[in-house]
C-alpha cells in the first residue's frame, strides 16, 4: 500500500491504525487541513503528522472492524459461560460450585430465558441471565480468568503436588498461606476443604495486595485449573 492509498483508506475509513515493527499500534485520522496523522498515545484529539516515509517503520495495516451483531455478542457472552462448564465437566470431584457450573442451560435454553432490565435501564431490552444471576460468580472482570496448577507449580513444585495429593485423596488441607508467600506479586493461599457427610470437595486460590486483604478469588474448577470467581 502506497502513501496515497493508505491516504484515501483512512479517509473512507477503511483502516484504523497499524502495527509498528516493534509491535506497538498506532490510529490514524486525517487532520483538518487534510494530512494523514496518527494519534498521540491516550489522545483522541491530537497526533503527529505522518510522511511518506514514515510507512516503512509499519508490517500491517489495520482493517476498520464494524461493531459486533447481536448474535455475535449473545455467541461471545454464552463461550464464557461454556467455559465453565466444561471445565467443570473434567473434575474428579464435585461440590455445590461444580453442580452449578454442570448445570448451565444450553445456548438455546439460555437465550430464551430472558430477564426484564433494571427501572433504571429503560432503554434496554429483556437480556439472557449473566454468570452472576445464575450463580457462578459473583460477577466481575475476573470471570472466565484461568490460572492452572502448573503455573503455579513453577514456583511452587512441592505445594502443588500437595494439593494434588488432597484433590486424590479429598484431603482438606492448608497448602500455601502467609505473607512470605508471593505469586504474580501477590500474596497467594490455596486451601482445600473437604465435607465428609456431603462428599464436597473444594479448593480456593487467593490472590491478595500485600497486607491488603483484598485482592482476586478463584476456585477449583477441576483436576488443573482454579477459574475467576470474585473481586475484593
Amino acid at each position: 500500500m502506497n502513501y496515497q492509498q493508505l491516504h484515501e483508506a483512512v479517509k473512507n475509513g477503511t483502516i484504523v491504525g497499524a502495527v509498528g515493527a516493534n509491535g506497538k499500534k498506532d490510529r490514524f485520522f486525517i487532520s483538518d487541513s487534510g494530512s494523514l496523522c496518527r494519534f498521540k498515545p491516550r489522545s483522541s484529539r491530537r497526533g503527529y503528522y505522518v510522511s511518506e516515509f514514515d510507512l516503512v517503520r509499519y508490517t500491517q495495516f489495520l482493517p476498520f472492524k464494524p461493531p459486533p451483531t447481536g448474535d455475535e455478542k449473545l455467541n461471545k457472552e454464552y463461550r464464557l459461560m461454556e467455559k465453565y462448564k466444561r471445565l467443570a465437566g473434567e473434575a474428579s470431584f464435585t461440590n455445590p460450585f461444580i453442580r452449578d457450573c454442570l448445570a448451565l442451560p444450553d445456548f438455546d435454553a439460555w437465550k430464551k430465558d430472558l430477564v426484564e432490565p433494571s427501572p433504571w435501564e429503560k432503554d434496554k431490552n429483556p437480556r439472557p441471565k449473566t454468570l452472576y444471576e445464575l450463580h457462578i460468580t459473583t460477577g466481575t472482570s475476573l470471570d472466565g480468568k484461568v490460572i492452572s496448577l502448573n503455573r503455579i507449580a513453577k514456583k511452587y513444585p512441592r505445594e502443588i503436588e500437595r494439593l494434588c495429593e488432597a484433590v486424590r485423596n479429598s484431603l482438606a488441607r492448608i497448602i500455601i498461606t502467609g505473607r512470605w508467600a508471593k505469586f504474580a506479586g501477590y500474596d497467594i493461599s490455596i486451601e482445600t476443604e473437604y465435607n465428609a457427610e456431603t462428599g464436597d470437595f473444594r479448593g480456593f486460590l487467593s490472590l491478595e495486595y500485600a497486607g491488603c486483604g483484598n485482592g482476586y478469588y478463584y476456585l477449583l474448577i477441576n483436576d488443573e485449573n482454579f477459574i475467576g470467581y470474585d473481586v475484593d
